[in-house]
């Protein structure tokens, strides 16, 4: 972990290749760990961050936070622990350590009531209903 601007946070990759950063917003040690999840944040990285953002808005989502065409955190819905935010793809992949190119999939699957769609960035969105498995 190292500190950032916003406090202290660190990257991992799974097995499966996928790059999770780990952080926290805390500035100082304020104890012993907990071992607690205070929130999960899904950040896209996307080449515009405005654009894409009104689209989102646009789907009916509430902006929490945003901070002009950087950054971009909307509220997480009734049924949902996860939030979403928007970060340039540039910059989000040079704090990964990852290709601004990108490689990996654009396929996010998250229970949803809402309408399989696609982003502007090309990210795929499927409702939950389309992933249950079908009687045999």
């Amino acid at each position: 972990a190292a500190k950032s601007l916003w406090g202290y946070g660190g990257v991992v990759q799974a097995p499966d290749g996928t790059s999770w950063k780990i952080a926290t917003s805390a500035k100082k040690d304020t104890g012993p760990a907990t071992r607690e999840i205070d929130e999960v944040v899904l950040l896209l990285g996307v080449e515009d961050v405005k654009a894409t953002k009104q689209f989102y808005v646009g789907r009916g989502l509430t902006v929490a936070k945003s901070f002009g065409g950087k950054y971009a955190e909307f509220a997480p819905g009734q049924s949902s622990p996860v939030k979403l935010a928007l970060y340039k793809r540039r910059a989000l992949a040079k704090d990964l350590g990852v290709p601004a190119d990108g490689t990996g999939s654009h396929r996010i699957v998250l229970g949803s009531t809402a309408d399989t769609f696609t982003d502007p960035d090309g990210f795929a969105w499927e409702a939950a209903a389309s992933l249950a498995p079908t009687p045999s």
